[in-house]
């Protein structure tokens, strides 16, 4: 089964109906027969869609979206690694920032108390919305295929825009602050042996929690010139092993840019996900204003609430590596008559 399926296929059967959950639930009873979806659609018939959030089933419909969601978004990758800090959104919590100490006690000696450190913090969500537009006769397709890719791209779509803007360089409007904003930079020298060094040297976070987080092209990059820190061999496009640390690699991060996570001391709310399709609406792609209705087409639309907050020292970052053009540079060098 594809994961985020339900929600899928019940966003197909709205846009079918172009929007009437009535006719939507017979079109789910003609092409389905029978499952989660029929029923969701007959709630929308009494709700609507956007007033479900509390209902379970609903709620379970977004839940296996976003667990699909998961194989491509940076932070829930880290996770599954190396646990983050995960909070609810809108409360108020303690997020440990120094680890406490225990200590060697004598027979008959009082207990020592050792200290530990926490900070409060009220994560905010910010929303981050993806569109995708298909063409009706895409919708009509009643295939795996066809649910399988409308699932994925807004997957994908939903998972790369809030990945970029978690580890972007510079601010993105709307979105949560970056968590490289209060990070320890360390400037590439174009040297890997002294550039993991000196990130790792400057690094003050827990080392057996971090996770090296890197771009695909730059993981491919170090995966073929295994010669250049012990063997990369163990490295891929999606991540492996590098240096001995865990690495989660997505080509929504910027080349030339690494970051060494403490997973522990990043406080990650996530609120899932709305789904929505229009066919009536005017959408801008490119530039270029499109009618849905004139061109028979189908937006959907995918809306999210996540937020996210790094703890002081849990993160640092190597900025301008550019490792490959280095290596390319010397190799021509060594190969010249």
């Amino acid at each position: 089964m594809i994961n985020g399926n339900t929600f899928i296929k019940a966003m197909r059967c709205l846009a079918r109906a172009d929007g009437d959950p009535v006719a939507a639930v017979e079109i789910a009873r003609r092409d389905y027969s029978e499952g989660p979806v029929i029923g969701l659609l007959q709630k929308a018939v009494i709700v609507d869609t956007s007033d479900l959030g509390g209902d379970a089933a609903w709620r379970g419909a977004m839940a296996e979206f976003m667990a699909g969601a998961g194989f491509y978004d940076l932070l829930p990758r880290i996770d599954a690694i190396s646990p983050l800090h995960t909070i609810p959104l809108r409360t108020r919590v303690l997020v440990q920032d120094e680890d406490p100490v225990a200590l060697w006690t004598g027979e008959g000696e009082p207990v020592v108390v050792s200290g530990a450190s926490f900070t409060e913090t009220k994560v905010e969500p910010q929303k981050a919305c993806g569109l995708i537009t298909v063409t009706k006769e895409v919708v009509a397709l009643a295939t795996d295929a066809a649910e399988a890719s409308l699932t994925r791209s807004l997957q994908r779509a939903v998972a790369k825009l809030t990945s970029a803007a978690a580890f972007a360089a510079a601010p993105v409007p709307g979105a949560p602050a970056s968590l490289l904003v209060d990070a320890v930079e360390v400037s590439s020298t174009g040297d890997v042996r002294a550039d993991m060094a000196a990130l790792t040297a400057a690094f003050e976070g827990d080392i057996e929690r971090a996770v090296l987080v890197m771009s695909s092209n730059t993981a491919m990059s170090l995966c073929v010139q295994p010669s250049l820190v012990g063997s990369a061999a163990g490295l891929g496009v999606k991540g492996g092993v590098f240096c001995g640390l865990p690495v989660v690699a997505s080509s929504a991060l910027a080349d030339g840019l690494l970051a060494l996570v403490d997973a522990g001391g990043i406080a990650y709310g996530d609120g899932g996900v709305e789904l929505d399709v229009a066919t009536q609406a005017d959408v801008t792609i490119d530039g270029v204003m499109h009618s849905l209705w004139a061109e028979n087409l189908v937006g959907y639309l995918a809306r999210r609430f996540v937020a996210w907050q790094a703890a002081p020292g849990s993160i640092a970052y190597l900025s301008g590596a550019a490792w490959a053009t280095a290596a390319a540079a010397t190799k021509r060098k060594g190969h010249t008559p």
